[in-house]
Formats: C-alpha cells, structure tokens, sequence
C-alpha cells in the first residue's frame, strides 16, 4: 500500500494513533468515528426535529452549517464527533462536540499557541492542574438563509508522550443567531454544558 502524502510529509511516527481517552456525556450523546456519514446523521436529526416545529428556515441554516462543518472538519485531522443522538425532539440542543488532533508545522511545541490564546483570546485553564486550556471566540458564516452568528467554545489539551508537540482539540459551535437570536444567559448556559462534559475528560489509565 503506498503511504498518504501527509504521511511521506510528516513521517510515519506523526500519524501515530491517538491514545485512547475517557469523556463523561450526558445521557443520549455518543462518541463516534468523525466520517461523513456521521455529519449526515447528525443533519438529519436536527433536520426532524425543525420540521417537527414547522421551522425550515433553521432547517435550511442548520444543514447547511453542518456541511461546511463537515467539510472543515474532515479536512483537518478528525478524531471524534460528539452528539445528541438518542433524545426527544424537545431536548435537542444546535451543538455538537468535535476532536481534531492539533499540531505546529515542523514539529514545534505547541507552547508559543498556547501564550498566543492566552494572550490575544483570554485562554484560561478548565482544571486545577492546568492541563485543559479554554478559550471563546465569536465568528460568522454566510449561508443560503443569511448570515448567522456563532459563538465556539474550545478546549486544549495535551497529548502525553509527545513533548507538548501535539495536542487534541475540541470544539462546540454555537449558532447564535439563526432564527431567534440567543441572549447572552442562554449562550452561557450551553458553555457550561459544554464545561460540564470537558471538565470529566481524563486519558485512559489515569
């Protein structure tokens, strides 16, 4: 089998397997492998649950999130999608959970990132022991329906064993805007959701 070009570029010991790690989710959210499939599901579960609710504007905005969303992400270096999967409609929430692995090019430490997030976006530690950087950004895309605002929350933690070389990186994206726009408590409200979940993140073995 002839070796990706991504492996030729970084070499065969920078695609090494994620270690394995432990993620406490709510009752009804999965961990699954990130393929496109996967994004499909998530869209067609948000798009039920807007028809349901006689909303296809937000159906119209959500999967066209999802798309672009899918197409970023699995341009990366996905690890896992996280979502709601098994709730009732009236418990969905617009956000899912997702992992890449992150680097700096050449093999740098991620050190001079992680000053940089502190510095330029208030990055500030989830965990006592520091290990689980956060960070908000706010951003904007352009859909078919409009532009519609997000906020993202994200996470930064450490791969051991690589030198501070490599870390995972999760991110929750947030539509803010799409229909009614959300005020800043309910915004809040999903970010510690989200700290909730990130907060119980442990490698296995720990």
């Amino acid at each position: 089998m002839t070796a990706s070009l991504r492996d030729q570029l970084l070499g065969a010991a920078d695609r090494r397997r994620v270690p394995p790690f432990v993620l406490l989710l709510p009752a009804g959210w999965v961990s699954v492998e990130p393929t496109r499939e996967a994004f499909a599901e998530l869209a067609a579960r948000a798009s039920a649950v807007f028809r349901s609710v006689h909303r296809p504007d937000l159906d119209a905005q959500v999967r066209s999130m999802t798309e672009r969303a899918a197409d970023e992400f699995l341009r990366r270096d996905p690890v896992r999608l996280i979502y709601q999967e098994r709730v009732p409609a009236e418990l969905m929430l617009p956000l899912a959970i997702t992992a890449v692995r992150a680097t700096e090019p050449h093999g740098a430490s991620l050190d001079g990132r992680v000053r940089a997030l502190v510095r330029d976006h208030g990055a500030r530690p989830l965990d006592d022991a520091g290990v689980v950087m956060r960070w908000v950004a706010d951003g904007s895309q352009e859909l078919s329906g409009g532009r519609v605002t997000t906020r993202s929350f994200n996470y930064l933690i450490p791969v051991p064993g690589t030198g501070r070389r490599e870390a995972l990186l999760f991110s929750a994206v947030l539509p803010t805007s799409a229909g009614e726009a959300l005020d800043e408590s309910s915004i809040g409200a999903y970010g510690v959701l989200v700290d909730a979940i990130m907060s119980t993140f442990r490698w296995s073995g720990e």
